[in-house]
């Protein structure tokens, strides 16, 4: 189920919704103010997929409980 990022036409507020389907015809509400004016916005995870990320840092990762980040490429 994939999660669209929208953008509110009447208040400006921008927000997360999970669509049950890529064919769903369902448009989502506003949260803020209840408007069904809304625009699905261009998500910058999809801008960047297929694209291979940057290195981690050479020092331990804070992310992880022993400081051996799995994600780390060996040097």
């Amino acid at each position: 189920m994939p999660v669209y990022e929208y953008t509110c036409e009447g208040c400006g507020a921008a927000f997360d919704h999970l669509v049950k389907s890529v064919h769903s015809i369902d448009k989502p509400v506003c949260p803020e103010c209840r408007s069904k004016r809304v625009t699905r916005r261009y998500s910058t995870f999809a801008a960047r997929q297929g694209t291979r990320s940057a290195a981690p840092p050479a020092g331990p990762c804070s992310g992880c409980a022993d400081g051996a980040c799995p994600m780390r490429t060996p040097e």
